[in-house]
């Protein structure tokens, strides 16, 4: 084998940064930042395209799960699905990594399962049986920033930025805005969906933090709370009075296993947590900002579910706080 070996103008070229009769050749100098840039950007992209189909993921499942609960099934049929079918897939994830009790403790353990397994996803689903997906879509997702930010002030004593304050306050105004006029007009049901939907994202926050205090990854806590939340819930499941998952159409049956389990489960978890590695927490999460307003749109052809303008006000506003809160947190 010949090896090649540049000639001496060829090297004296090279080191005078390619140039010719001292013009900079195009392409040389200047084209490996031009790549860079473009590179660059291309993943940028991506990582925003990844984060919008997380959020159309997660707005299609408060529509979706809407859509079971006002027609076929309940809110235990749903909650089979989810765990029985993602439990399932991720179980060689939990037989490999383990519960990491070293990390999480049983009290820690026993509270994300709580917050984030079975009795989360039930309470979510009856409160959409009462209130409707735009509603839910503000008072679930769009005040999970608020509890965060509330619970970690006064557990951890995390400093919250005066933008995101003002973040916090949109988001209040936000709910106060659907809730109160059912306040006044004492609608027992319609409070009672607020309420449940209120405590999920109470749950969901609580999770949230002590899923970050434990620094276990989003796929390994996943895995443990599906593969937990069947093995306690299905044998509970199996005893209820009033199944109606028999009841449901094949169809029916097929969309809501995938989309409850896999899709919402799985998938948007994968692509939420690749657009963070992309973007960074601080833009991937202010995509979030977009679920009350994407939730509300959505149910429109979907449910039929036209938003009165109280509730397209407080979806803005809440999306508005959401993007505070989330994009300025320290700010």
């Amino acid at each position: 084998m010949v090896a090649f070996r540049p000639s001496r103008q060829a090297g004296q070229q090279a080191l005078s940064g390619g140039k010719r009769g001292g013009v900079t050749e195009p392409g040389l100098a200047q084209g490996r930042p031009v790549e860079a840039e473009a590179g660059h950007a291309v993943r940028s992209l991506v990582g925003c395209g990844l984060a919008l189909l997380a959020v159309a993921i997660w707005s299609g499942w408060l529509v979706i799960t809407r859509v079971a609960v006002t027609s076929t099934l309940t809110a235990e049929d749903l909650s089979a699905l989810r765990f029985g079918s993602a439990g399932l897939i991720l179980l060689p994830v939990l037989w490999r990594r383990g519960l990491t009790l070293d990390r999480f403790g049983w009290r820690g353990l026993a509270l994300i399962v709580i917050c984030a397994g079975a009795p989360y996803v039930l309470l979510a689903s009856h409160g959409l049986a009462l209130a409707t997906a735009a509603e839910a879509g503000v008072l679930i997702p769009g005040t999970i920033p608020l509890f965060v930010a509330l619970i970690s002030a006064f557990t951890v004593r995390v400093r919250v930025g005066w933008i995101a304050r003002i973040g916090l306050g949109l988001i209040v105004t936000g709910v106060a805005t659907i809730v109160v006029p059912a306040l006044l007009q004492a609608v027992g049901w319609q409070l009672a969906g607020y309420g449940i939907c209120l405590v999920s994202a109470i749950m969901w926050a609580a999770y949230t933090i002590e899923a970050r205090r434990a620094g276990v990854d989003a796929l390994h806590a996943t895995a443990i709370i599906m593969v937990i939340s069947a093995i306690l819930f299905l044998p509970i499941y199996l005893l209820l009075p009033g199944q109606r998952l028999w009841e449901a159409s094949a169809t029916e049956f097929w969309v809501q296993l995938i989309y409850q389990g896999p899709i919402t489960g799985i998938v948007a978890l994968l692509v939420y947590t690749r657009a963070v590695a992309i973007l960074g927490a601080t833009r991937a999460s202010s995509f979030t900002a977009l679920l009350p307003l994407s939730a509300m749109l959505l149910a429109i052809p979907v449910v039929g579910e036209w938003p009165t303008l109280r509730i397209a006000i407080g979806a803005i506003l809440a999306a508005l706080g959401v993007l505070l809160a989330t994009a300025f947190a320290r700010r």
